[in-house]
């Protein structure tokens, strides 16, 4: 049985920005078709950074397939993207780190996966993040 690929931590940062190795390891796992139908481009956090970036999502899947290491990839985003401040990047980093379930629905939807991923009643998993490191391993 082949182990199930991962993308990195959306801790991970590229060029200051969190998550974006995380979404050029999806790319990847895309275009190998490992994704299992979930198209990243237009949901979470995927969106958020394509968005902030003004990266059009298939563009950006062919230069992240195309270019193998993450240097070039910046590279190509710096010349293809919007250019954002140190400043502007730290305060997008802390919005997407930050982000938890704001509303009754989203609570009990989050409440939902951490229960599936075996973390039923778990107090130290609030925000997005943390359920996704949770989820797939990296947080005990």
């Amino acid at each position: 049985m082949q182990k199930k690929q991962l993308p990195r931590s959306p801790y991970d940062r590229l060029g200051g920005y969190v998550h974006l190795p995380r979404l050029i390891d999806k790319a990847k796992l895309h275009r190998k078709g490992l994704l299992n139908g979930y198209n990243y481009k237009t949901v979470g956090f995927d969106k958020h950074l394509l968005a902030f970036l003004k990266l059009n999502p298939d563009s950006f899947e062919e230069a992240a397939t195309r270019l193998e290491k993450d240097a070039a990839i910046l590279e190509w985003i710096e010349q293809n993207g919007a250019r954002h401040s140190t400043e502007a990047i730290e305060e997008w980093n802390e919005a997407m780190i930050s982000r938890h379930p704001d509303t009754a629905v989203k609570k009990a939807r989050f409440i939902h996966f951490l229960k599936e991923a075996g973390g039923e009643g778990r107090e130290d998993v609030r925000t997005y993040f943390d359920l996704i490191e949770f989820d797939e391993g990296r947080k005990k």
